[in-house]
């Protein structure tokens, strides 16, 4: 049961992280997209 549970929890956790990561990361290239749109409009 201990194992099973370990296993569970870890995969979860994991699950969660890539998640986040995912997010995070299309977050991340919107907002260069919209630093790149400012820079432009400097110009």
């Amino acid at each position: 049961m201990g194992f099973e549970f370990m296993y569970g929890a870890y995969s979860v956790a994991w699950v969660v992280i890539f998640g986040y990561m995912l997010i995070l990361g299309k977050r991340h290239s919107k907002l260069k997209q919209e630093i790149e749109f400012l820079k432009q409009l400097e110009k």
